[in-house]
């Protein structure tokens, strides 16, 4: 092999390795995201669960 072809294929499997890390980046963002989305809702609903229990113990106090 020549030392061009040498490097034209080092550059064609640093490009493919780029590609791949890119892609599994992409992946975990998107994942990370709809598991934030969920997370944040489930948040939500759990604070106003707590208002509803201290407006019951208010209610009970008084």
């Amino acid at each position: 092999m020549k030392q061009n072809d040498v490097i034209a294929v080092i550059i064609i499997v640093l490009f493919i390795l780029l590609a791949g890390i890119g892609y599994g980046i992409y992946h975990l963002v998107s994942v990370a995201r709809q598991n934030m989305h969920g997370t944040v809702t489930g948040s939500s609903e759990s604070s106003s669960e707590l208002d509803d229990d201290r407006t019951a113990a208010r209610t009970l106090s008084q």
